[in-house]
């Protein structure tokens, strides 16, 4: 998707999901000029603004600059975009917007036809067959089936189908095509986009998550507001944290960066208060998520993250640095959880540190030097009581056939395993090995996926 005459580059694919319910305070956008809402991808959402104090009318034929935020919701940045030159659009006057489909193939384009309203039109990209030649676009072609005697603007591709915004009906509101019909035929679009006033955009970044540009009577400003908001499932209780110490000291004013587990996608950012920690409120606790703290300091060669309980006790430790890319994946919490409602009735002691992850080079049954010693850390800190057993599974990147990453990853756990057994002194049947081959990666870097996971499971029994 592209605003005409700033550019906002092509969007990604939206997001299946968003912890912004975190956020209840996140309201929307608003300036001086008119604010729309453009589209999004993993990590933040469009927003065009126009010159301050003009009307509607006039700000459609005028130059906006494209900002952007938080996908959930935050402070406004402005973009330095350029637009989108295609000499096969020249025959088009005043462009208002350009949406780009994912794909890349083809573009709707909102522009006047001889003086006239704006319409909507399509055009397709042909990519050059000489290797740095420029792509062609066809001359862009109305779709005389949605447009109307009155302006069709913001054009967006939800899908194969289209949305744009007409006020055919007097005020702005939102109409679907359907790729069915072939772009004949425009229906009133339904749902979250429904409001009082004019309504020109919506993008929605996951199930009943979307934003909406409206504004309320003729003469008022265009904003974004939230017109829908995700119902958290399994929401973390209050009071639940995640603490950031770096040289053992609390780590205040940094940023800890929450992302799907599997697609990577950014799905809230956590701030650290003065004790170094941040609220983990309504985080979802049925599922894993990935943390990372952008480290800038380069000084900064280990830090560690813990998770606390609302009463203060650390359940998790995690050390983060380089070699990790000072992340870790945050289990669903619903076991500690568990344990905690439970008051440890069976004896056992929840260990200071759940999990310890090890990594490998390519293709190697023992782990890199440097996890290996974090390991040996990991290992030294609790003192595990009561019953339980050592859960140790290895996973691979993809790179090998599934029977060779099944054979690799059981082979890493069993290294593990062993070292435990001979080690340690553990019984030999409370140490499970199991080995995963790539069936579950940790995110799209190969290196952390080539990994062993150790946890020290307490026997509830």
């Amino acid at each position: 998707m592209r605003l005409a005459r700033t550019g906002l580059t092509p969007l990604l694919a939206l997001l299946s999901w968003s912890v912004a319910a975190q956020n209840p305070q996140v309201e929307g956008w608003t300036d001086a000029g008119h604010v729309v809402v453009l589209g999004a991808d993993s990590n933040r959402v469009y927003l065009g603004v126009s010159r301050a104090e003009i009307s509607l009318e006039t700000a459609m034929q005028e130059s906006w600059t494209v900002h952007s935020a938080p996908r959930t919701g935050g402070l406004m940045v402005e973009e330095s975009l350029r637009p989108l030159q295609v000499d096969a659009w020249e025959s088009l006057g005043d462009i208002q917007h350009v949406s780009v489909h994912p794909n890349g193939q083809k573009a709707l384009v909102s522009a006047r036809r001889n003086g006239g309203d704006f319409d909507v039109f399509l055009s397709h990209r042909t990519p050059s067959r000489l290797r740095g030649g420029r792509d062609i676009w066809t001359t862009p072609v109305p779709l005389d089936g949605l447009n109307s005697e009155r302006d069709e603007v913001f054009p967006q591709w939800d899908g194969q189908d289209i949305r744009f915004a007409s006020n055919r009906e007097g005020p702005f509101a939102l109409y679907r095509a359907r790729a069915v019909l072939q772009y004949l035929r425009a229906e009133p679009a339904v749902g979250a986009f429904s409001a009082a006033g004019d309504v020109l955009s919506a993008v929605t970044v996951g199930p009943a998550f979307t934003w909406v540009s409206r504004r309320n009577g003729k003469d008022g400003q265009v904003e974004v507001v939230r017109a829908a908001w995700p119902e958290v499932e399994s929401p973390l209780p209050e009071g639940w944290t995640v603490c950031l110490l770096v040289d053992g000291r609390p780590a205040g004013q940094e940023v800890l960066t929450v992302r799907e587990v599997e697609t990577r996608n950014v799905a809230d950012q956590l701030p650290t208060g003065a004790d170094g920690c941040a609220s983990l409120d309504g985080l979802p606790a049925n599922q894993a998520w990935t943390f990372q703290w952008e480290a800038v300091r380069d000084e900064v060669q280990e830090a560690v993250a813990e998770v606390r309980s609302p009463d203060g006790r650390v359940v998790r430790r995690y050390l983060l640095n380089a070699e990790n890319g000072f992340a870790f994946v945050f289990l669903p919490l619903d076991p500690v959880s568990e344990l905690v409602q439970r008051g440890m009735g069976d004896g056992s002691v929840w260990p200071e540190s759940g999990l310890a992850v090890l990594h490998f080079d390519h293709g190697s049954k023992t782990p890199t030097e440097a996890s290996w010693r974090a390991f040996l850390d990991w290992e030294s800190v609790g003192h595990r009581l009561g019953r339980g057993r050592w859960d140790v599974v290895g996973h691979t990147d993809n790179s090998g056939s599934r029977e060779a990453n099944a054979a690799l990853s059981l082979a890493r756990a069993q290294w593990v395993s062993q070292h435990l057994v001979d080690a340690l002194g553990w019984k030999a049947e409370d140490v499970v090995a199991r080995g995963l081959g790539s069936t579950e990666p940790m995110g799209t870097n190969p290196a952390q996926n080539r990994r062993v996971e150790v946890r020290w499971v307490p026997s509830l029994q």
